[in-house]
């Protein structure tokens, strides 16, 4: 998640309160009809590779430093050859879902559109420039003064603007996970309802809106509008249509006990569905509720229509049976950091105050969000092997964190921790980084076990930046 530390950064945007403009914000579409193979959900959007092996990477919010270190595990994949059906594969083809919070999100997107042309232009186009410069720049621009005085246009539209006009290239989601690349999860917080809000068909179900023309560059904005510094991204909450009336959430209702997060979800989607006590709904930082980017999403309810059986989530029935190997790769680059008060017994003032409240409060919800998801994995594989019979082959779940905190080196680590959550860091940060997660990850014991019940054969050592 980025945190304070940017907020100097963006202050000029923020400032940006007078004038007169024209300019208005890209509003989510109502829902039409829409062809069943056209909506963005795992159905559709799942690459067609091995039923044997699923793979799912979760990007973890943290600027630059996130996006870094995200770019480093796809390489370590692109990298690892196993063998699939007799037939040499890399492992980043294997990949199925990326689900990503604020700076994952860029990398995620990046890569759901544009496939291996990230490791040529990636870091040129963003890890190595200097983002928090531009939207300096881009603040202070007559234009830009004129255009955030509408009510209908606010600084994270702005940026969203410029993301669109330049990482993004006008790409909606209609390009995105096409040719057989993983389905992309992005991920915001809905601070309406204190919850998760995926960027992903069955979500806009509940706002009878269409995601397949809204931008991408929106969606990554959404993720990573860290409040304060950024303002909330609206999405507007339409009326009349079918797609919202699931029987899930009132059987959820109904029937799941109180503890239930089927049931907690439930309710939030029920008051969706008065759009007049909820016209719009606000959007910022999925770290807020979920900076891994991984419970609120790949294991959320609303992406497997409540968990019935008779719809289709990420598996089939024929799927559930023909899985062996599930791979779940959490790319976590929290930092801890020391601060001048604690090193100096002072008593912090108040910004520090609540700055470290913040990151006690995000640190501590990043280690249960961890141990949740994994618990929920591995309910799952038990799940799956109650229903197999006794002769059929057995599903296995290898759940990888990477972190600083695994790094040996007490030097090394304090260097890692000290690198700040903004959108400029010098390439030599950028390159550390990346070779930091690769190594991390092809040391990680739950990944060479993977490894190694699927039939690993090489394992690619990249060059030293």
């Amino acid at each position: 998640m980025v945190r304070s530390a940017l907020a100097w950064v963006v202050f000029g945007i923020a400032v940006i309160v007078s004038g007169t403009g024209c300019a208005h914000r890209i509003w989510n579409a109502p829902i039409g009809r829409q062809a069943m193979d056209d909506r963005y959900e795992f159905r559709n959007r799942l690459p067609k590779n091995s039923q044997d092996i699923f793979v799912v990477l979760a990007f973890s919010g943290g600027g630059t430093r996130a996006a870094s270190f995200s770019y480093g595990v796809l390489e370590a994949l692109r990298d690892t050859t196993i063998e699939v059906d007799g037939a040499q594969r890399r492992l980043l083809d294997e990949v199925d879902v990326i689900t990503s919070v604020s700076g994952g999100s860029y990398t995620a997107a990046y890569y759901g559109l544009h496939g291996d042309r990230i490791f040529s232009e990636f870091k040129r186009e963003f890890l190595y420039r200097d983002w928090q410069g531009e939207l300096i720049g881009l603040a202070a621009r007559p234009g830009s003064l004129a255009r955030t005085a509408s009510g209908d246009y606010n600084r994270s539209d702005l940026v969203a603007a410029y993301l669109d006009r330049t990482l993004f290239a006008g790409a909606t989601y209609r390009d995105l996970s096409q040719h057989d690349l993983p389905f992309i999860i992005i991920n915001a917080s809905d601070i309406n309802n204190a919850t998760t809000f995926s960027f992903i068909q069955q979500q806009f179900d509940f706002l009878c809106s269409d995601l397949a023309p809204y931008p991408v560059a929106n969606a990554v904005m959404a993720s990573s509008a860290v409040p304060g510094p950024f303002a909330s991204m609206a999405l507007r909450n339409y009326d009349g249509c079918n797609e919202r009336n699931q029987p899930w959430v009132a059987d959820a209702l109904a029937h799941d006990s109180f503890l239930e997060r089927r049931r907690a979800v439930a309710l939030a989607l029920e008051r969706y569905a008065i759009p007049d006590r909820m016209p719009i709904v606000r959007l910022v930082d999925g770290g807020v509720t979920d900076n891994l980017g991984v419970r609120g999403s790949m294991m959320s309810p609303v992406a497997h229509y409540g968990n019935v059986p008779e719809m289709s989530g990420a598996f089939t029935r024929d799927q559930l049976q023909r899985v062996r190997n599930v791979l779940v790769v959490i790319a976590n680059a929290q930092v801890y950091t020391e601060t001048d008060w604690s090193l100096q017994g002072r008593e912090p003032g108040l910004t520090a105050m609540l700055r470290s409240s913040f990151d006690s409060a995000l640190g501590i919800l990043n280690t249960e969000t961890v141990s949740l998801a994994k618990q929920g994995f591995l309910m799952w594989e038990d799940h799956v092997n109650t229903m197999r019979g006794p002769d059929q082959a057995k599903v296995r779940v290898h759940f990888s964190i990477l972190t600083f905190d695994q790094i040996e080196s007490a030097d090394v680590r304090r260097r890692f921790n000290a690198m700040p959550t903004t959108f400029r860091l010098q390439p030599a940060q950028v390159d550390a980084l990346v070779a930091q997660s690769r190594e991390l990850l092809q040391k990680s014991p739950e990944f060479v076990e993977f490894l190694h019940d699927v039939g690993n054969r090489h394992v690619e050592q990249a060059a030293t930046p």
